[in-house]
């Protein structure tokens, strides 16, 4: 009698969720620190796809995520105008700790309400891509549309131009940017550089 109400008891358990079944598959986990729209990146190109939702998201974990601990920013046109005005220093040893916080700035400024960020990538035609099984340069286009809104109305702000990227192959085989370079263009007068220089103090 004893082993019959064990067994009842046993089976109404389990089919009230209480007991897990040792049998079943585990739910798979996305990796840690993600979240948001991102993918794992076996390729160059993916990268920059991550790079582009990671902006457009906000995620400041996943834009970590697609840089290398030797990650460089340049943008030369700028901070030779930079030096002239007398702010050079702002865009001097620009490495990954200093690109994380200034985007990290970024994001929290346009997280507010009434601010609005919009990041568009294309490929060049001008300048193909360069790919190699373990180092690559790819050239992407951007336009980001930077909106900011107040009382007396809305101030839209479309920022264009060119930007290479040198990205190579690290551990998991995966790749990640090592170099980020602003090239002359003359599709905007103030370009990603000088937008990003802006947020590197605050």
């Amino acid at each position: 009698m004893k082993r019959l109400l064990f067994i009842v008891l046993a089976i109404g358990l389990l089919s009230a969720g209480c007991l897990k079944n040792p049998f079943a598959t585990r739910d798979s986990e996305l990796p840690a620190g993600t979240s948001g729209t991102w993918e794992t990146p076996a390729t160059p190109e993916v990268v920059l796809i991550n790079l582009l939702f990671a902006y457009n998201e906000k995620n400041i974990q996943n834009f970590q995520l697609c840089l290398s601990d030797q990650f460089v920013f340049s943008a030369p046109e700028d901070s030779i105008e930079a030096e002239a005005q007398g702010n050079g220093y702002l865009f001097h040893d620009w490495f990954k700790d200093v690109e994380l916080a200034t985007t990290q700035n970024i994001f929290s400024t346009f997280s507010e309400s009434g601010r609005y960020l919009d990041l568009i990538l294309s490929s060049s035609t001008d300048y193909p891509d360069s790919l190699g099984d373990t180092l690559a340069v790819i050239y992407r286009n951007y336009i980001l549309r930077v909106v900011e809104s107040d009382s007396l109305g809305v101030d839209t702000t479309l920022i264009e131009g060119l930007a290479g990227f040198g990205l190579s192959q690290t551990q998991f085989n995966w790749w990640s940017i090592d170099f980020w370079q602003e090239l002359p263009s003359t599709r905007s007068e103030l370009d990603w550089g000088d937008f990003k220089a802006e947020y590197r103090n605050r």
